[in-house]
């Protein structure tokens, strides 16, 4: 995970793809699908909608970068964005609102088509790159259809690709997967062969299955009781991250981003094996790990915080592109003296129980609790999210590919985390306000947090002894 600004795109001629006018009248004529939008989806439509009647506009997508050899196949690349399309319903649906209610409407395969166009041919990189930003931005906007953009850009002997998505089309198992398929679909167009990928369903209908479960679900269901304790104990919120941030509560502020390695392929493997030492999983000693490094700074009380997990319960669904993430309320009450090894199972339980909880959506919670988290922020929580990138299709050509996810920071007055297991090892992702506090106490908490980790990886355990990190000159 890299911001556009960090990811290097060497200058050259830029092209962008978009959706032929045809589609577009295609789109106008289209009914309305039977298939509401997901809960993410419609509340990321609505707190959008919001902003902008409040006059704000925060960028909020995230994307792909990866490189190709040799000249780019114009026709070929063309043929292959449609038939990847043509592969996931959600790319050929969209979203209109009508009297207060949100409504779908998707188009058959066969109606999409693309138009190329050159934008210029760019020979300082600096300028590139503010360029694609500001394209990329344009592209990717939540209240219009499509909200995703293709640019390539092509110079002697390769040809950058970027593909960059409003949050309503993506998760990150959908973002990771795309370098495969499209390379995929590209190379099969050019060879003149059907594309070799695995069989795949549709985010549109697990947005249908999705609802239909979800409205099934009461009050007194034990998602939404699980959800209650955890916001009271939160004081009535959802948890904020444990270091002062220098930003109010529901305060929009640019945001920053770092990025720290963890651990290399050998030391994440040792990781792994003290894991499971203790009968548990790597992602439960991340989240142990987070806990000690908030404890070993003095963050007051149980360590708090939200964490997704992927809703791709069907195997139908396990390479479709969509959002298909639940969140569940993590709360891991370290004793006093506290080592790793015991704060492992403390984590793993807390893990499993958000885990169960984050099958009933969030925002179904928050209906049937009567309060809306999300009424003009983009982010309604901080988290700590984990994700083993090792298995997905591909993952072995990243580095040669030099593939990254692209993210744009969006303004919030939260920190969230990624902790991403990829071959090269694990890495930790974060954004956070753009304060002098923010940024010193991310850093702080990312270097205790790499301590802990790597102390485990060569020892099978580390404490919590309170630790005086210094601030970033």
């Amino acid at each position: 995970m890299t911001e556009l600004e960090d990811y290097a795109v060497r200058p050259g001629l830029v092209r962008e793809w978009t959706l032929h006018p045809s589609v577009f009248s295609a789109a106008r004529r289209a009914g309305r699908d039977a298939a509401p939008p997901s809960y993410n989806q419609e509340s990321h439509i609505r707190t959008m909608a919001r902003l902008t009647e409040l006059g704000t506009r925060t960028a909020d997508w995230a994307g792909v970068a990866f490189e190709l050899p040799d000249e780019l196949d114009t026709g070929a690349f063309g043929r292959a964005l449609v038939a990847w399309m043509g592969r996931h319903e959600s790319l050929r649906s969209g979203f209109r609102q009508a009297g207060g209610e949100m409504h779908r409407f998707t188009l058959p395969a066969d109606a999409i088509d693309l138009s190329c166009e050159v934008l210029g041919d760019f020979g300082d990189a600096a300028v590139l790159n503010r360029f694609l930003r500001d394209r990329l931005d344009a592209g990717t906007h939540t209240l219009r259809w499509p909200s995703f953009v293709v640019e390539t850009v092509q110079r002697a002997g390769s040809v950058t690709v970027l593909l960059a998505f409003d949050h309503l089309h993506f998760d990150g198992y959908t973002l990771f997967g795309m370098v495969q398929e499209v390379r995929e679909f590209y190379l099969a167009a050019r060879e003149g062969r059907a594309p070799v990928l695995a069989a795949t369903g549709s985010h549109v209908g697990y947005s249908a299955v999705e609802r239909h479960e979800a409205q099934g679900i009461g009050r007194e269901h034990p998602a939404v009781l699980a959800w209650e304790r955890f916001l009271a104990d939160c004081g009535g919120r959802p948890p904020r991250f444990p270091l002062p941030l220098g930003a109010r509560e529901g305060e929009l502020l640019p945001q920053k981003s770092l990025f720290r390695w963890l651990l290399d392929p050998a030391e994440t493997a040792a990781f792994t094996d003290a894991c499971r030492a203790e009968d548990t999983i790597l992602p439960s000693g991340v989240l142990a790990a987070a806990a000690m490094a908030a404890r070993a700074l003095g963050a007051p009380g149980p360590y708090r915080t939200v964490m997704p997990f992927h809703t791709r319960s069907r195997a139908e669904w396990t390479f479709s592109v969509g959002w298909f993430v639940g969140v569940g309320p993590v709360e891991v009450d370290l004793p006093p003296a506290c080592d790793f090894r015991t704060a492992l199972p403390l984590a793993q339980a807390a893990a499993r129980g958000a885990r169960r909880v984050a099958r009933v959506p969030f925002f179904r919670v928050s209906e049937l609790l009567g309060v809306d988290y999300r009424r003009t922020e983009p982010d309604p929580f901080s988290l700590l999210s984990y994700m083993d990138l090792r298995e997905l299709p591909g993952a072995e050509d990243w580095a040669r590919l030099n593939a990254r996810l692209l993210t744009r920071i969006s303004d919030s007055g939260k920190a969230c985390l990624w902790a991403m297991c990829a071959p090269e090892g694990l890495y930790l992702f974060a954004r956070h306000p753009d304060t002098d506090v923010a940024a010193a106490n991310l850093h702080r908490f990312a270097e205790t947090f790499r301590e802990i980790v790597r102390c485990v990886a060569r020892t099978g355990n580390a404490t919590t002894a309170p630790r005086r990190v210094p601030a970033p000159a």
